[in-house]
């Protein structure tokens, strides 16, 4: 030819072109990206399967309804292989304690599980119940006063409103702890209004066992309801 180029023809089993020798990490890296999901997957599907369990179990520990569990953090499955839970979130509504119904919120830290992982311990618990003023309001079974109604009067009291013989009348209690399952309504100002008139205003509420030998340490005037502060450690549970 005039320009003296070269055509130059494919060898038969000569290697393959660089460029497609490339695709292995590709391939390496779509099943390292599969295995990661299936872990995931896997994960979650364990960890749903544990908190079921674990509401059960705290069912069998006392709680009257069965409460809504969340295990926090992640990965699970390391959790399990350590035998050690962080973190365990607990809610429950309308929970019936003696005289009263409570909502309940609650952390378990530091879960230690046995062998087996059918027993173990909660080495620590804090959380919180809120009594509704309405609920507080039908246990304290005031006679000769109607329609009693409370409400938030700052700080740690509240305001008892009540019909007194035709009329609107008004009190102030305080809200005090007075035991590790009871605190009290202590009349405190009754706004001029002779305190025989009104009726027993002074009284406790008992909370005769609640969930995992947990224990009233203070208690709070909130713009819902009195919120009781509960804590416990080194609860043993089993199956």
């Amino acid at each position: 030819m005039s320009n003296g180029s070269t055509l130059r023809m494919p060898i038969p089993g000569a290697p393959e072109q660089p460029h497609r020798r490339r695709r292995w990490p590709w391939v390496l890296l779509g099943i390292v990206l599969v295995l990661i999901v299936l872990f995931v997957v896997l994960d979650r599907v364990a960890v749903a399967y544990a908190e079921n369990q674990a509401a059960q179990q705290m069912q069998s520990q006392g709680f009257p309804t069965k409460p809504d569990v969340t295990i926090k953090g992640f990965p699970f499955l390391t959790q399990v292989a350590n035998k050690r839970l962080n973190d365990v979130h607990i809610t429950a509504s309308n929970v019936k304690e003696g005289p009263v119904t409570l909502s309940i919120v609650a952390d378990a830290t530091d879960v230690l599980l046995d062998p087996g992982f059918q027993s173990g311990t909660i080495s620590h618990v804090t959380g919180t119940g809120l009594i509704g003023f309405s609920d507080l309001a039908s246990a304290a079974g005031v006679e000769g006063a109607d329609g009693l109604k409370i409400s938030a009067a700052g700080g740690n009291k509240v305001k008892l409103g009540l019909n007194v013989f035709g009329f609107d009348a008004s009190a102030t209690a305080a809200i005090e702890r007075t035991g590790p399952d009871t605190f009290r309504v202590r009349l405190v100002s009754t706004n001029g209004i002779p305190a025989q008139l009104l009726g027993p205003l002074n009284f406790s509420i008992h909370i005769p066992a609640l969930p995992m030998n947990l224990s009233i340490q203070s208690v709070q005037v909130t713009s819902q309801g009195v919120l009781i502060h509960v804590t416990g450690s080194d609860i043993k549970f089993s199956q």
